[in-house]
C-alpha cells in the first residue's frame, strides 16, 4: 500500500514532507506525527497524531538516539540544518515507520556559545521519571532534619508532587490544622548520585507560588562532606511575603563563617507567581554567574582568584539540583504562616543542563 503522509507545519519551522511509499494500494495512513509551535524552535514538540491511537511506538533520532513509548517527545536540535526523525508504531497489528525531515532555520545560542546539551527532562511523560529524580522524605516534628525550623513535612506522594500538561508540579498542602510543624506537607526533589555537575549551564523555568509563610527554591548542593567544605548555590529563592523578588546566594565555608561575608543579591520580576521565567546559573572556573530569562544581564557574579582556598572555592566538585517548597521557617516564615494561601503550587516546565 503507498501512502502520502502530510505534516501539519509549525509556523516558526521549515518543514519538508516526503512522499513515504510502504507496501502497496491506494488509501492514505494517517499523519504519524505532528509538530507543535513552542517558543524555542531548538526544542520542538514531536507528537503522536491521534489517529495512530498506540504507545507502542519508537521515536528514532540523528545519532540513533532511540525514545520508546511516548506519545510526545521534546527533542533538543542545536545547529541549523535538515534532520531526519523517524517514528516506528505499530497499528492493527501490523508496523510502520515514519520518517519526516525537519528543518531546523537557525542555531540555538547554547552551540553559538560552544555549549553541548549534557541533561535535560521536559516532563513530558506519565509519570516522575525516578531514574534521574529521588524524593527527599522526612519531617521536622522530632528534629530539625531539614535545617532552618521549616514546618513542613516532605513526602514522596503524588498529592504533593507529580505530572500534569507536561509540567513538574510540587505542591505546598495545608494537612493538619496549621500553625506548627508537621501541618503542612510538600515535595523536594533531588538529582542526587544520578545527575550531578562538576560546572555548567543550569536552566530550569518555571511559575511559583506565593503567599505568606511559602518558600520555593531552585538550588544546587554538594553530595558529600568528606572533605569539610561546605559548597551550595542557590539559583532561585522565593520568601512569599516578599513579593516579585528573587533571591539568589553563594554558600561557602567563608560566608557561613561571619554574616558580612554573605554573598547574595535579588532582582524585583514582575508577575513570578503568574508567569514563567528561567531560572538559571552559569558556573564556570573560577566564577558563578545567577541571572533570570537573560544570560547576557546576570544580577549576581561571583569570583575569586584564589581557586586554591577551598574555604573560598569549594566549586570543584559535584552538585546537584534540588527543587523543593518549604513552609516556614526562619526566612520563609519570619512574618508567619497564611493558612488561607494553600494549597500553593511550584510549576516545572523544564529543567536543562549544558556543559562546555
Amino acid at each position: 500500500m503507498k501512502a502520502y503522509f502530510t505534516l501539519i507545519l509549525a509556523l516558526f519551522l521549515n518543514i519538508s514532507c516526503d512522499k513515504n511509499d510502504n507496501n502497496s494500494g491506494t488509501n492514505p495512513l494517517p499523519v504519524a506525527f505532528t509538530i507543535s509551535n513552542q517558543d524555542d524552535p531548538n526544542f520542538p514538540k514531536l507528537q503522536i497524531s491521534p489517529e495512530i491511537n498506540s504507545t507502542a511506538v519508537e521515536w528514532v533520532f540523528p545519532g540513533n538516539k532511540r525514545i520508546k513509548n511516548k506519545v510526545s517527545v521534546i527533542h533538543y536540535f542545536g545547529e541549523k540544518g535538515d534532520y531526519d526523525v523517524t517514528l516506528n508504531y505499530t497499528k492493527d497489528g501490523e508496523v510502520y515507520y515514519y520518517t519526516e525531515t525537519i528543518n531546523i532555520a537557525q542555531n540555538s545560542p547554547y552551540f553559538n556559545r560552544g555549549e553541548e546539551l549534557w541533561w535535560n527532562d521536559e516532563f513530558d511523560g506519565e509519570r516522575i521519571d525516578l531514574s534521574c529524580w529521588n524524593y527527599d522524605v522526612g519531617s521536622n516534628k522530632n528534629q530539625n532534619l531539614w535545617g532552618n525550623n521549616e514546618w513542613q513535612d516532605y513526602t514522596n506522594s503524588p498529592e504533593n508532587s507529580f505530572l500534569r500538561d507536561g509540567k513538574l508540579i510540587i505542591k505546598a498542602i495545608k494537612s493538619g490544622d496549621g500553625q506548627k510543624v508537621a501541618d503542612y506537607t510538600s515535595a523536594r526533589l533531588t538529582t542526587k548520585g544520578k545527575k550531578e555537575i562538576n560546572r555548567g549551564r543550569v536552566e530550569v523555568r518555571a511559575k511559583l507560588g506565593g503567599g505568606r509563610g511559602l518558600w520555593p527554591a531552585i538550588w544546587l548542593y554538594q553530595s558529600s562532606w568528606i572533605d569539610g567544605y561546605y559548597s551550595e548555590l542557590d539559583i532561585m529563592e522565593y520568601v512569599g511575603i516578599d513579593k516579585d523578588i528573587i533571591y539568589s546566594a553563594v554558600h561557602t565555608n567563608k560566608t557561613k563563617e561571619k554574616p558580612e561575608n554573605q554573598i547574595g543579591s535579588n532582582r524585583r520580576i514582575e508577575g513570578v507567581e503568574d508567569n514563567f521565567h528561567i531560572y538559571g546559573v552559569n558556573w564556570t572556573e573560577g566564577k558563578v554567574e545567577f541571572y533570570v530569562d537573560d544570560p547576557h544581564n546576570p544580577h549576581l557574579i561571583f569570583s575569586v582568584d584564589n581557586l586554591q582556598d577551598k574555604n573560598e572555592w569549594p566549586f570543584d566538585k559535584t552538585l546537584y539540583l534540588i527543587l523543593n517548597i518549604a513552609v516556614g521557617g526562619d526566612w520563609g516564615g519570619m512574618k508567619g504562616v497564611d493558612d488561607t494561601i494553600f494549597p500553593q503550587e511550584m510549576e516545572v516546565d523544564y529543567v536543562r543542563i549544558f556543559t562546555k
